[in-house]
């Protein structure tokens, strides 16, 4: 009788476990960052003389992280990160680089706790442009949300956004990229321009990314083929009772 039961119910075991630990062990991931920023100027009147210029007149920096019950800030470049048992946020800020990251660990239990990780991060600049003058910005952009449960707020975006001051106080030109995603992963190139004619002109020019996963709302969900697993798993354990309840009903007989 006890011959076969070994080896049946280690197969459904493992079959079991291997079809359940996949979702168990899966962590949701947030990000949205904007790599290899740069900017470049163009001559566009080669005989006035005038050497093609960019001055930044001001600047202000917002790296924000929360998590873990806590929350981190800067206002200059660098990084932040609050981490625990159940997820993590981080923050990332340079010249040419900026990152918002979440992520949560679903084999860790909740134990309805509210859990809440994000990242949101600024960088605006005005400056002056020199006269007859092309400014072209540009970077590869990346949203990110790659979930194995479901959340009330999820979410990824970035945005790059210029224009020049006009007169009285309005804009003359302006350029805005933005992108944004709750499910999957895309990058884009980034691009804006603006120009000057034969005065130098005022602009602006703003960066943001931003990335949360809070508050999940069940369990993490199951691929298809890990349903299959499961199915097939069940059978064989249903195989194995019905292979002892025949094998018992012999030895009674």
């Amino acid at each position: 009788m006890h011959a076969h039961f070994p080896r049946f119910s280690l197969c459904a075991l493992t079959l079991l476990a291997a079809a359940w630990a996949p979702a168990h062990a899966a962590t949701s991931t947030a990000t949205a960052a904007i790599a290899h920023f740069r900017y470049e100027l163009i001559d566009l009147n080669l005989s006035d003389g005038i050497t093609p210029s960019l001055t930044f007149t001001e600047q202000a920096w917002s790296n924000d992280t929360q998590g873990a019950g806590q929350r981190q800030t800067l206002d200059e470049a660098g990084t932040t990160l609050l981490e625990n048992v159940f997820g993590s946020a981080r923050g990332t800020l340079s010249d040419t680089t900026m990152v918002s990251a979440a992520s949560l660990d679903h084999s860790v239990p909740l134990d309805n706790s509210y859990q809440s990780f994000k990242n949101e991060n600024f960088r605006t600049a005005a400056f002056t442009l020199s006269p007859h003058t092309l400014l072209i910005f540009t970077g590869v952009g990346t949203v990110s949300q790659e979930r194995a449960g479901y959340f009330r707020q999820a979410s990824s975006f970035i945005g790059m956004d210029g224009y020049m001051w006009g007169e009285p106080g309005g804009y003359t030109q302006q350029f805005r990229s933005e992108y944004r995603t709750q499910a999957g992963s895309t990058s884009m190139n980034l691009y804006g321009q603006l120009r000057t004619d034969e005065r130098a002109g005022q602009g602006h020019l703003s960066l943001h990314t931003y990335a949360i996963l809070a508050e999940p709302l069940t369990s993490p969900v199951p691929e298809p083929s890990t349903y299959g697993m499961l199915l097939a798993g069940t059978f064989l354990v249903g195989a194995v009772a019905r292979r002892q309840r025949r094998a018992v009903a012999r030895q009674a007989a």
